[in-house]
């Protein structure tokens, strides 16, 4: 037999020190971006809803931005009652319940985008932009030459005419 001792000791302090600092510090920078995300969509939300004729610290207050935005994109006001009741329940559910609830509320979301793109002179695939990555969509219609067209044809129930 030898006498080798075939059990690594593991990871010294020193290790685990540097570790623990560069998850800190990658924290620390993830909290940042996330922040950094946070507050463009934010200042991008004022920013349309001044387009829009709106004041743009409406855009500021949930569920009451949510009510500016229906009356913006042209849809009837049981759209916010259900964006709304959607938005309360999400979470709230397990397994597939959530998930259906998720699927409502994106379903949702494409319809409001829809309509948003339309009086802003987008295309469909705009709205679809839009509602799977709203961190480049609002700054596009924010930031850049997009007007809103309070005229734009645009259905009260959006991609749902009946």
């Amino acid at each position: 037999m030898s006498d080798y001792n075939l059990i690594s000791p593991g990871p010294s302090t020193t290790d685990t020190s540097i570790l623990a600092g560069v998850g800190i510090a990658l924290a620390v920078i993830i909290c940042l971006v996330a922040l950094a995300v946070l507050i463009l969509i934010i200042v991008a939300n004022c920013k349309i809803f001044k387009k829009a004729g709106e004041e743009w610290w409406k855009a500021l207050i949930p569920l009451y931005s949510s009510w500016i935005e229906t009356k913006i994109t042209g849809l009837a006001w049981w759209w916010f009652l259900i964006f709304a009741g959607l938005t309360a329940l999400f979470g709230t559910k397990t397994g597939e319940a959530n998930f259906v609830v998720y699927m409502g509320l994106l379903l949702t979301s494409f319809n409001y985008n829809y309509n948003l793109a339309k009086k802003f002179g987008k295309t469909n695939g705009f709205a679809v932009l839009n509602t799977i990555l709203p961190v480049i969509g609002l700054p596009i219609l924010a930031f850049g030459s997009a007007k809103y067209d309070k005229a734009a044809k645009v259905d009260k129930n959006g991609i749902f005419t009946m």
